[in-house]
């Protein structure tokens, strides 16, 4: 059983490259990407570990911080794809009666058959070489090479099983993710946080590698520098911690598996019981720009594909308030006005691919691409406006002049507008894999990376080019330093926002009506 797992999740990584050619331009890039970073580190481990003066103290560092941020990206992962409907999930294996024991082994070694599994080989190799000045510790690292890159696979199954043991509800599933999402974009700020409870970062490395070096995330990197040292003693206590890391997540996942298959969760259908009246359908106007809007609308509150944006801004008002703190510049608060601004407006370059089976009420209700185009945009503009008008003036109030805040205002919300309207074009054009209704916020459907990445950097790029005018006149306006010019860039900006949102419905409707069979036999494939 353990060999049909394994053979099953290489013929499902295989065949995952006969989809289309964007994933096979998506998993190159990916994997040169990581292929790239881990090759910086495997010559650097390679060079320090011949190096004629060797600093022990530096290479123990150098290997628990390394370490424990592998561990970590494999127990972060999981959370990311858990709403992911994938093939080796242990739910989709109840109905065919596998032993526990088989299952927990078969699952353990088909998370080594990935890319990422394969790098982390290529930095456990590393490591040897990195101690292989010490024939102790060189002989450590060869030794627990298996046993580390199993434990790592052993916690990243732990931690898919649990979430699909307990956590199986698409609001559990939603929020870890995004919760991840957010711990992500905070990272800064944490260690800030970490920094200041110390008098400066090189005071407190050491201690944070001590107490990293004696829990389960920088144990098994430290023991060839215990074996080095000769402290057999902590060796011992170091491979304990190790050994039962790997016990205790095998624990977990049997813990799971029974949850899953002798006591599964039964699913309420009646989720909408307590719902009464229209909602917002009786806020829009009673027409189909109106419909379309109070959807669009509704999708933003309650499906967190949508949401998780949403929660990228706190967050993101967080982050510049902390390096405010750090570096005393106020640029770094005046741009969360146009940074929200391009969130938003390119938020909706996929509504359409969103939209998945739900696309055909627009073709059988005869919805007018005008009124698709313009109620997605009245959707998001409801709320994207004002936020986008606030995260520009308040900062500008409390660190410029008149002249200033008007130019902010009008650049964040002239950015808003161009990039909602070129989006209006994109979304009705391209089309591309997104999570599915009910999926996570943050998994992606297989064959989706290679057409997602050159969909939104052509997006990306267009979106930039068409803020040319606005640059220029900050350039002109910095030479000459007039307070006119930024009254002026403020409300150019805003009148081609509104031009470019006129041009992006006109297109996008005519490419809609022209294309609405294509349209939604695509997204119906995805």
């Amino acid at each position: 059983m353990v060999a049909t797992l394994i053979r099953l999740k290489k013929d499902l990584t295989f065949n995952g490259f006969n989809q289309s050619v964007w994933h096979i331009l998506g998993t190159i890039f990916a994997g040169l990407y990581g292929l790239g970073i881990v090759g910086m580190i495997f010559s650097l481990q390679v060079m320090e570990g011949g190096s004629e003066v060797i600093d022990a103290e530096f290479i123990r560092t150098a290997s628990v911080l390394m370490g424990s941020a592998v561990f970590l990206l494999w127990l972060i992962i999981p959370v990311f794809v858990s709403g992911a409907d994938s093939a080796m999930n242990p739910r989709q294996f109840i109905t065919y009666g596998i032993p526990r024991r088989g299952l927990i082994l078969g699952l353990t070694l088909t998370g080594l058959i990935s890319i990422g599994a394969v790098l982390t080989l290529i930095w456990l190799i590393g490591q040897v070489l990195h101690w292989r000045w010490d024939a102790a510790a060189a002989a450590t690292a060869v030794i627990t090479l298996p046993l580390i890159l199993i434990t790592f696979s052993l916690v990243s199954q732990a931690v898919t099983t649990m979430i699909s043991a307990w956590l199986s509800g698409r609001r559990s599933r939603d929020f870890l993710a995004i919760v991840a999402l957010g711990l992500m974009v905070l990272l800064y700020p944490i260690m800030i946080g970490l920094q200041s409870a110390f008098s400066s970062l090189a005071d407190a490395v050491p201690t944070v590698v001590d107490i990293l070096a004696l829990t389960p995330l920088g144990a098994g990197a430290a023991l060839p520098a215990d074996a080095a040292a000769g402290d057999w003693g902590v060796f011992i206590l170091r491979l304990g911690i190790l050994t039962g890391t790997a016990a205790l997540a095998v624990v977990a996942i049997r813990a799971a598996l029974v949850k899953i298959t002798e006591r599964p969760t039964v699913q309420s259908s009646s989720a909408s019981k307590g719902a009464q009246g229209l909602g917002l359908f009786a806020r829009f106007p009673a027409t189909p720009w109106g419909a379309v809007a109070a959807r669009a609308s509704t999708y933003w509150l309650k499906d967190s594909r949508y949401g998780g944006t949403l929660v990228l801004l706190p967050a993101f008002v967080v982050l510049a308030v902390v390096m405010y703190s750090q570096l005393g510049a106020p640029w770094v608060l005046l741009a969360l006005g146009p940074v929200f601004g391009w969130m938003l407006g390119f938020a909706i370059s996929a509504d359409i691919s969103y939209d998945h089976s739900a696309f055909a009420l627009h073709i059988t209700s005869g919805v007018s691409g005008t009124a698709d185009r313009v109620g997605r945009l009245v959707g998001l503009l409801s709320f994207g406006l004002p936020i986008t008008v606030l995260s520009a003036l308040i900062p500008a109030v409390m660190f410029t002049g008149p002249g200033t805040t008007a130019a902010l205002v009008g650049v964040s919300v002239g950015l808003l507008l161009s990039t909602a309207g070129f989006s209006c074009l994109v979304s009705a054009r391209f089309t591309y894999p997104v999570p599915k209704p009910g999926d996570g916020p943050l998994s992606q459907p297989s064959g989706s990376t290679g057409r997602l990445m050159i969909v939104q950097l052509g997006t990306l790029v267009a979106t930039v080019m068409l803020m040319l005018p606005e640059v220029t006149l900050v350039i002109i306006w910095m030479i000459s330093g007039e307070s006119w010019l930024g009254w002026t860039l403020g409300i150019v900006s805003a009148l081609k926002g509104l031009g470019l949102v006129w041009i992006g419905v006109t297109l996008g409707a005519r490419v809609f009506e022209r294309s609405q069979p294509e349209l939604f036999q695509t997204v119906s494939q995805y």
